[in-house]
This record gives C-alpha cells, structure tokens and sequence, in this order.
C-alpha cells in the first residue's frame, strides 16, 4: 500500500502542467464524453509507463540505489540548466528583435 501511495502522490506531482496533462486538457474540451476522455488517457499514460515500471524492477536489483539517486539528481540539474539557458537565449532573441519602443 505504501508503494501506491507514494507512486500515485509522485506522479501526480510530476505530471502536473507537463504536455500530457495540457494534451488531455485539449480532448477534454474537443470531445463530449469525459469517461471516455479519462479512460483513454489513463490507459495511454499506463501504456506508456509499463516498460518504464519493468524497467526499474530489473535494475533495482542489479544497481546500487545510492549511485542511481545521484545521477538521477545530476540529470535533473543539467536538464534545468540546459531549458533555463534557452529560455534567456530565446528571451534574448526576441529582446533583440523587438527592443523597446518599437513596434512588434
């Protein structure tokens, strides 16, 4: 129960605001049945998931756990760098663009 639990509260997290939830958030509002709009995206996203579940119950056995949170954290760090550098490039681009003043 306490790995359900902890699961559901993580991904639930995690998802929020990614382009799954605005995907379903877009055929929420394109189709009428919201049980359907639901189940198939519920089953897309455990579609999705299953190879990523088997995945981790064949290598959490076979990798030290303390080595694979430090590379998990790491990757999250670049992977933050990475989108928070392009977001100034863009920002910087279109500054560039459209300076102030002048019309866009």
């Amino acid at each position: 129960m306490e790995a359900l639990l902890i699961s559901t509260s993580i991904v639930a997290l995690a998802e929020m605001g990614d382009k799954t939830q605005l995907a379903t958030v877009a055929l929420a509002a394109r189709y009428d049945s919201l049980s359907s709009v639901v189940a198939g995206t519920t089953l897309g996203m455990m579609i999705a998931n299953v190879p990523a579940v088997w995945m981790g119950d064949a290598l959490g056995h076979r990798v030290n756990m303390k080595w694979m949170r430090w590379v998990a954290a790491a990757l999250f760090i670049v992977l933050g760098v990475l989108t928070r550098s392009r977001a100034v490039r863009m920002v910087s681009q279109e500054v560039a663009e459209h300076p102030a003043g002048s019309p866009p």
